[in-house]
């Protein structure tokens, strides 16, 4: 789980799918483009992996269900691209000099220094930023640690979204107080707190203080 500090994710990026593999479909028949369809704030949704198709819905309504709990205004939107390891590898590379796969990444747009309240957004559209999936993952640490895929995805929903809005884990008390957050948004969409019990993870960053 990580959060970037360039300003939103910036157009023609490397996505890691100049040509589709053997098994995969073309990426233009994918659902690449999906607009949340409430009138309230804006979604959305870029699918780059035919294997996220089952569960745009679920992203959809869990960040309406999120922006509506955060009083995002209707004027901002968040951008979603669910893609998979090798591409997220691409961005930590670029974007953190990482090597390797990572579950979530965040690029906010809004250079909010701390936790951001509803009165501190702009009074015009913006964007909030970008929120990068990788569906290998997700998948590895959900089955490793024996949890639900859906609860999983839904926890780095919230994980990535508080990145975009100024939290962080950079020293222990910055990582309670967003842990602590993550526990209440999640209790609101029925999901268990992710942090109850010892995680399965082997360096993935379950936690926000696994990996910094």
């Amino acid at each position: 789980m990580a959060n970037v500090s360039p300003a939103g994710l910036p157009e023609g990026l490397p996505d890691g799918q100049d040509e589709p593999e053997p098994d995969s479909p073309n990426p233009d028949s994918l659902d690449k483009d999906r607009r949340g369809a409430s009138a309230g704030f804006g979604i959305d949704i870029q699918c780059d992996d035919a294997r996220w198709q089952p569960y745009l819905g679920l992203v959809e309504a869990r960040l309406g269900a999120l922006a509506h709990t955060l009083a995002l205004p209707a004027h901002g939107e968040v951008s979603v691209k669910l893609t998979d390891d090798r591409q997220i590898s691409d961005l930590n590379s670029g974007f953190r000099g990482k090597s390797g796969a990572t579950n979530v990444l965040s690029f906010p747009a809004q250079d909010f220094t701390a936790p951001a309240e509803q009165n501190i957004f702009p009074d015009i559209a913006f964007s909030l930023g970008d929120i990068v999936l990788a569906f290998d993952t997700l998948a590895c640490e959900a089955g490793a640690a024996d949890k639900d895929f859906a609860d999983h995805l839904t926890h780095l929903l919230v994980h990535g979204l508080l990145h975009l809005l100024g939290y962080d884990h950079q020293n222990d008390a910055d990582a309670v107080q967003m842990e602590a957050r993550e526990i209440v948004l999640l209790a609101g969409v029925g999901v268990d707190d992710p942090y109850g019990a010892a995680s399965a993870e082997t360096g993935k960053g379950e936690t926000g203080r696994d990996k910094r």
